[in-house]
């Protein structure tokens, strides 16, 4: 389930896709978000403007297919919907750039619910 970062960047970028006259489905494979004219496509979100742009992050799995050549959407400004901004990449773009990577681990509401907290008063 999308944050709400994430839930409004995709409601703006599928609305402007539209109105270009784009095709959109849903993606039949989790490592991606969307197909967009027959393509795989990625949408990365930010609350910021792009002038104020620190990362966009990718899964192992979307890494690895980098070369692959799949569609990157960047949707920035989305704290500021009437102003959101969205550029439009290939993954191939990424390929000679520097990056770093990081590793976490993360635990959902589900698992963290089985626990017993000791909540401070």
């Amino acid at each position: 389930m999308p944050n709400k970062i994430e839930f409004i960047g995709l409601k703006e970028l599928k609305e402007r896709l539209i109105k270009g006259g784009r095709n959109i489905e849903k993606s039949d494979n989790k490592t991606f978000d969307l197909i967009v004219d027959g393509e795989y496509a990625e949408v990365k979100t930010k609350g910021h403007s792009f002038d104020n742009l620190d990362f966009i992050s990718f899964t192992d799995k979307q890494h690895d297919k980098i070369f692959e050549d799949f569609i990157i959407f960047l949707v920035c400004n989305v704290n500021n919907p009437k102003d959101v901004q969205i550029y439009e990449f290939s993954s191939k773009l990424l390929k000679d750039l520097k990056f770093k990577k990081y590793s976490s681990y993360e635990y959902n509401k589900t698992e963290l619910k089985r626990l017993k907290f000791k909540k401070l008063t």
